[in-house]
């Protein structure tokens, strides 16, 4: 194992990951005053499989943050297995639960390269979940997705990107038609859960969400631009990291 995260650190360079966009943009120069940040891992995803693309923004954050909470979304990958799969419930939380301990065992020592710089602590959402304000804030998006259009609009855009995403290969319009319809409110119940999870970090002084890609919704609630969600979460500096090939 040693040998292979030994040339995974020689291959490392081969990306480079910067920061793209911050949001608000006006915390842009201010971004680094924030001694912590919160990175986001969505298992299974090329960035955080990949160990390459994985350091890459692994380096970033040590070398900008003493200390980031790396926060393992199991219990949200439990809807992607019953989206992929069609498992039940209770097979498809067993299988993500077990999933995002993997991720902390096998990718540990990626992290450990940079702990002299910044200390890395790891957290499961499915104990995030735990919490008794976990539920109050899901109840509170579930009430604004209910009954505020812009919200509304924004999870349902949020959805159809995310089964774009996963559906079927070679499947037809009539089987798309269906797969969306059939799983439409499990990726709201994605980002709902997900949304109840940044809102509970924030309330306890994690404020900075660093993570390599895009996730619209997030920034529009760190624009401002979603004024009924949760207090906590209205303080969120959503920052977006670039990974480039150098090669």
């Amino acid at each position: 194992m040693n040998n292979n995260y030994n040339e995974d650190k020689i291959k490392a360079n081969i990306y480079k990951a910067s920061l793209a966009k911050v949001f608000p943009e006006k915390m842009r120069n201010h971004l680094f005053d924030y001694e912590k940040c919160v990175f986001g891992v969505s298992l299974r995803s090329k960035n955080f499989m990949d160990n390459r693309r994985l350091q890459a923004s692994i380096k970033w954050i040590s070398k900008n943050f003493k200390t980031c909470l790396v926060l393992v979304t199991d219990s949200i990958y439990r809807l992607t297995i019953q989206v992929k799969t069609q498992f039940n419930e209770n097979e498809s939380r067993f299988k993500a639960l077990n999933t995002g301990l993997e991720f902390i065992n096998e990718k540990y020592p990626l992290f450990q390269q940079y702990e002299e710089s910044c200390c890395f602590k790891f957290q499961l959402t499915s104990e995030i979940e735990k919490q008794w304000d976990f539920e109050v804030y899901y109840q509170e998006f579930q009430s604004l997705y209910q009954n505020h259009e812009a919200f509304c609009q924004i999870v349902d855009s949020f959805a159809e990107d995310y089964l774009h995403r996963i559906q079927p290969e070679n499947a037809d319009t009539e089987e798309v038609e269906g797969f969306f319809q059939q799983n439409k409110d499990l990726a709201i119940t994605y980002l709902l859960e997900e949304s109840a999870l940044f809102t509970c970090l924030a309330k306890a002084g994690w404020l900075v969400l660093i993570y390599p890609g895009s996730i619209k919704t997030f920034e529009e609630i760190a624009q401002g631009l979603h004024t009924n969600v949760p207090f906590p979460v209205q303080n969120m500096i959503w920052g977006s990291l670039r990974l480039r090939n150098k090669i």
